[in-house]
């Protein structure tokens, strides 16, 4: 098998198999804003390798879009699910640019109804977020299908279910020695 990601990156155990990706190219990410990198995430049977344009939310409650690469151990994972970003401001800024076209020239009023609505439709998003212990990432799955999304979701889960139906001593996580032999004397 291959011991490589398919966003960049070799896998960092010589046993660790990719299990299923999730991702958009250069394209998608152009066209959602998100620049002309690539994002996504390899799910390993140890890790997810996350690569490219995630979100996170600002303090003013707003997302913005970073690069990054980042690993995560799928013990580590804590949840799953989808954050629905809807920028609803432009909405009422385009119903107020239409009642206020009575102060302003009424073509001007228009333009700016349809400018405020088409950011609106532009700036939604809907964003795969998986959460770990100490954060989480999210990112666009606008041009990614929706059985691709859950077959991911779903593999994440599965391989936690097998992650914890071992002990952490056959996962290498700790020994079954005594732990008073492994603690240095001072």
């Amino acid at each position: 098998m291959n011991n490589s990601s398919k966003y960049g990156g070799t896998f960092f155990a010589p046993d660790e198999h990719q299990i299923c990706t999730i991702g958009t190219g250069y394209l998608a990410n152009t066209l959602s804003g998100a620049g002309n990198k690539r994002a996504g995430a390899t799910l390993t049977n140890k890790r997810v390798y996350f690569s490219g344009s995630v979100y996170s939310l600002n303090n003013k409650g707003r997302f913005v879009s970073i690069n990054q690469r980042k690993i995560v151990n799928n013990r580590d994972i804590t949840g799953t699910g989808y954050v629905f970003y809807r920028p609803l401001h432009y909405v009422w800024w385009s119903i107020l640019s239409i009642d206020e076209a009575s102060m302003l020239p009424l073509a001007i009023g228009i333009v700016l109804f349809a400018v405020f609505l088409v950011s609106y439709f532009v700036k939604r998003m809907t964003l795969l977020c998986v959460e770990y212990a100490g954060g989480n990432i999210a990112f666009d799955v606008r041009w990614i299908q929706a059985h691709e999304q859950d077959d991911f979701i779903r593999n994440i889960h599965l391989t936690k279910d097998k992650v914890y139906s071992k002990s952490a001593v056959e996962q290498g996580f700790v020994s079954n020695t005594d732990d008073e032999e492994q603690i240095p004397d001072l």
